[in-house]
């Protein structure tokens, strides 16, 4: 995930549907909602769980093999299939 969007403003929290731990805003067309499901993808997102990057209100998971998080220690890590994130935030960030 890149620093710019750790560096996102906050948005308002509401209550999320079931399955989404929470949502980050990165830009005006693009939500990462992250979802309280395993991923499919492997390699370093193995055991990991789901993100997906779609459009802000959009009830459909656009893409959702791209990218994984977890939590670690109250921190929000994020992954692809090839590697770990060195970009860590407080798991507020997204709830």
């Amino acid at each position: 995930m890149a620093t710019a969007a750790f560096a996102a403003s906050a948005q308002t929290r509401k209550p999320f549907p079931p399955g989404v731990v929470g949502v980050l805003n990165i830009d005006a067309g693009t939500d990462y909602v992250f979802l309280d499901r395993p991923t499919t993808i492997g390699g370093a997102c193995k055991g990991w769980k789901t993100i997906s990057i779609q459009r802000p209100g959009s009830a459909s998971s656009d893409m959702t093999n791209l990218m994984c998080w977890k939590e670690s220690k109250g921190l929000l890590l994020t992954a692809t299939e090839a590697k770990v994130s060195p970009d860590v935030a407080p798991m507020d960030l997204i709830r």
